[in-house]
């Protein structure tokens, strides 16, 4: 019985330690995923970016801007992976990595369900980027409305995957107005946009692009 009491306070320290172990390494696990996560993200929006620095040359009518914080007050912003302002719109881009560097398929169901086919077999349910780029949108409108001033402008959010390997199914009941591109689809897209046939004017884009650079200044301050 001495023996037994004698042992117990060693057998819970142990216990406790394992516990501490198993925990570290299940927070450097979670840690070094969400480290891959971030890396294959950081290396779609480079590869986007790659695509849009031929609208950045010094005779462009465009005016590209990556990593950014907008919205109607520094309090209230979205950070947009890409926003481009030209003569025929402002183009909020979200870039996405899925499938990595391997790719596979995305499918997406009559209830917009993404699922994501990896080339290995696996399958898994990955988040619609749809409302993401919803809230871009209604961000951007009232960044233009309330700090720029202007109105009925025409703004278009596009998803783009990064990948190169990645094809995508989409159920005929979907809703087109997002586009889901492929990253060597976006320039043409940008450039062939018409919206109502609305010009936006030099003075308009440069009034535009002060704004953009001082709300976002303001908001990464906070």
């Amino acid at each position: 019985m001495h023996t037994f009491w004698l042992i117990s306070p060693i057998i819970i320290v142990l216990g406790i330690a394992l516990y501490f172990i198993w925990a570290l390494r299940k927070r450097d696990k979670h840690y070094q995923t969400k480290k891959a996560i971030m890396k294959s993200g950081d290396r779609g929006e480079y590869k986007v970016q790659a695509v849009l620095r031929v609208l950045q040359k010094p005779n462009s009518k465009y005016r590209v801007y990556h990593n950014i914080k907008l919205g109607p007050d520094p309090d209230h912003t979205n950070e947009y992976d890409t926003l481009v302002v030209g003569p025929n719109g402002i183009f909020h881009i979200e870039t996405k990595n899925y499938g990595g560097e391997r790719g596979g398929i995305i499918d997406i169901d009559s209830q917009q369900n993404w699922i994501l086919h990896k080339k290995s077999g696996y399958s898994k349910i990955i988040s619609n980027p749809v409302g993401q780029v919803d809230s871009h949108e209604y961000r951007l409108r009232g960044f233009l409305n309330k700090v720029v001033g202007v109105r009925n402008l025409p703004t278009q959010g596009i998803i783009v995957l990064s990948c190169d390997n990645i094809r995508v199914r989409v159920n005929k009941g979907r809703d087109s107005s997002i586009p889901i591109l492929g990253r060597h689809e976006l320039l043409p897209y940008i450039r062939n946009y018409q919206q109502g046939h609305v010009t936006l004017y030099p003075r308009t884009i440069k009034k535009i692009c002060q704004h953009i650079e001082a709300m976002n200044s303001a908001a990464q301050a906070r």
